[in-house]
């Protein structure tokens, strides 16, 4: 009863369901787990642009904090976009090469502005503004007019990922050691204040969400060495609370606003699977960092400049102290796009999202303007 009521939810809220992506453009928002090299262009120490990452990315070190494709990367790619999405701060991101999509995130960031401020990342809420005043006007130039516009926006992907900066800014000290922290709280202030910013972006236009939750980051190798080998639960915690609570609020958005669509993808879930249970998924080594970030030149949780990563990044679950193998983002990726589990994709995959035509009778036409929630 649960999925035929579910089935008929979908079709009551959407105009049709066809077979095959429809996917114009998919615009990626997040944090280093997802920055594909805005932060190369930024004034900022928090930067993947050097080798030993990128040793296995057809370009080579491009500002991805991994050893090739991120998860937005691959899932780029499963939608049948016809490139790898350029990151906004390039200033070759103009003209037709954004018509298939940006990416926004920033290595670093937070959905509060006052997460690592100091270190000039750009935060949610800049991402957003980012899309909004710049690619958006862009696009309709490009489109000739707003009722294009809209259709292109309503077949598009909404990806973001972000938020356990928050928490280990405010739970950690610089060097990664555990500090005291008010988790309900913060976790109150991240989801109104990540809500508030999703509803910036409907504002805008957008209609399909991919949103991910949380890794359980306290038991990253970079956290462990900090802790003496333990895992820093208040993270761990933090992630907990901050997952339980999203889902619910995505679920409110979808009812207050007309032609919201979203997938909830649970990262956290998936990996922990996949850690659980390594050799199904050809994994041998889950608690050690690929490129070695502990070493005696290591000053922080990314990889020493220049030194060699381990040979077969196959089977590492984790490249530097906190970001995980292009093997694991491949794995979570495809779980995102095509899993039948609402235990890791819910209330649908990412495929069916992206086959939702939405009526666009039902919900306007994007703002240049967003109300004052």
């Amino acid at each position: 009863m649960f999925i035929l009521f579910s089935i008929l939810l979908i079709l009551s809220r959407f105009s049709t369901v066809t077979t095959g992506s429809n996917v114009k453009a998919m615009f990626v928002f997040g944090d280093s787990i997802v920055d594909c090299g805005n932060n190369d262009f930024l004034d900022t120490d928090a930067q993947c642009n050097y080798f030993p990452y990128g040793v296995d990315f057809p370009l080579g070190a491009t500002g991805r904090c991994t050893n090739g494709r991120t998860s937005a990367d691959i899932l780029g790619q499963l939608l049948g976009l016809p490139h790898f999405l350029p990151a906004f701060y390039d200033p070759q991101t103009t003209g037709s090469s954004i018509l298939a999509g940006v990416n926004y995130a920033s290595a670093g960031a937070g959905i509060l502005d006052s997460t690592r401020q100091s270190q000039h990342i750009i935060s949610l809420s800049h991402q957003i503004a980012n899309f909004g005043e710049t690619t958006l006007p862009d696009l309709k130039s490009l489109l000739n007019g707003s009722f294009a516009l809209s259709s292109y926006l309503s077949q598009s992907i909404f990806f973001f990922l972000i938020g356990g900066g928050d928490y280990m800014a405010s739970c950690t000290t610089s060097s990664g050691v555990a500090v005291e922290c008010e988790l309900q709280s913060l976790t109150e202030l991240l989801i109104r204040n990540y809500t508030h910013h999703l509803m910036k972006a409907y504002d805008f236009g957008a209609r399909k969400f991919v949103v991910f939750n949380l890794l359980q980051t306290g038991c990253d190798p970079y956290f462990k060495q900090r802790n003496n080998g333990s895992c820093v639960d208040l993270l761990n915690e933090g992630s907990t609370l901050f997952n339980n609570a999203l889902r619910p609020a995505l679920e409110n958005l979808s009812e207050d606003l007309p032609g919201f669509s979203f997938v909830y993808i649970n990262m956290s879930g998936i990996i922990n699977v996949i850690i659980d249970d390594p050799t199904t998924y050809g994994l041998k080594v889950t608690n050690e960092s690929c490129c070695f970030f502990a070493g005696a030149n290591a000053t922080g949780p990314l990889c020493v400049e220049g030194d060699g990563p381990c040979p077969d990044r196959s089977i590492y679950s984790n490249y530097d102290g906190l970001h995980l193998t292009e093997k694991l983002y491949m794995h979570l990726s495809t779980k995102a796009y095509s899993s039948e589990l609402q235990t890791e994709a819910y209330p649908f995959n990412v495929e069916v999202l992206a086959n939702l035509n939405i009526s666009l009778m039902l919900t306007g036409p994007p703002s240049f303007h967003t109300r004052d929630h």
